[in-house]
Formats: structure tokens, sequence, C-alpha cells
């Protein structure tokens, strides 16, 4: 380990980068298992509208709470257009967009999730999400039911 650190801290030039490298891929890493063990546990729900936006579409999902289709569809167009506020708090993990009232980490790899808070949190209340629809020949088709 030390010697792949040291290593590490030739090609990057500073102990302080070396470091840097480090958390990001720990925080990356831990960012995986988590999402691996919630997707575990949560239940498909049912989609509730199609969105497009920029020319793709988007199934929409409410994932908990309540929140009726047309708020969550207005959200995801919103987020996905490029609206609201971009909050960058170092690393793209730890960054997220503000939409009417919306916290939304940025898209990931065809997955939107959404909260209602100020800040992104452990268990909101409400949750909505949206799932990238097929564009080409032979890829999965926008699912009726969906988990984030």
């Amino acid at each position: 380990m030390l010697r792949s650190v040291r290593a590490l801290a030739r090609l990057t030039g500073t102990r302080a980068a070396t470091l840097a490298v480090i958390t990001a891929c720990t925080v990356a890493g831990l960012s995986l298992v988590a999402a691996g063990t919630a997707g575990a546990s949560s239940a498909k729900v049912p989609r509730c509208e199609k969105v497009t936006v920029k020319g793709k579409r988007w199934g929409v999902y409410v994932g908990k709470g309540k929140v009726g289709c047309a708020t969550a569809g207005s959200v995801l167009k919103g987020v996905l257009a490029g609206k609201g506020t971009y909050v960058n708090n170092g690393f793209s993990v730890n960054s997220y967009i503000r939409y009417n009232g919306w916290v939304c980490p940025y898209d990931q790899m065809g997955i939107v999730t959404c909260e209602f808070a100020t800040k992104p949190v452990a268990h909101a209340g409400r949750q909505i999400f949206g799932l990238s629809c097929a564009t080409g020949v032979g890829e999965p088709a926008c699912p009726a039911r969906g988990e984030p």
C-alpha cells in the first residue's frame, strides 16, 4: 500500500494531490456500495408519465411521499433542461442542483433522483426520480415500473 501511495505521489506531484485522489476514490467507492445497498431494499414503483427534454425521453416515477405526477414531471423537466441553481461542493459526487424546493444530484448515467429538501438528506419524505428511455434500436424501453 505504501509503495502504491508513493508511486501515486510521483505521478500527481504533491502529497496533497495524492490525498485528494485517494479521498475521491474512497468516496466514490462508498457511494457505489451505498447505492447498491439502497437499490436492493427499495421496491419498484409505477411510472406516472414520460417527459421529453432536449430530444431525450425520460420516465417519471414517484419514489416516496405524496407528489403528483404533474409536479414530478415539471421538476424533472426543469432540472434536465438546465434550470435551477448548481451547488458545487468540490467533487461532483457532493454537488447537486436546487430547483423549486427540490434537491437533485447531477444526472447519474441515465438516472436522476430528486428529494424535497433544502439540502441532500439521508431519508427525505418526498422523492421522485427519472429513468432514461431507449433512444436506439436494441436498448431497453422505458420501464412501466422502476426503482432509483
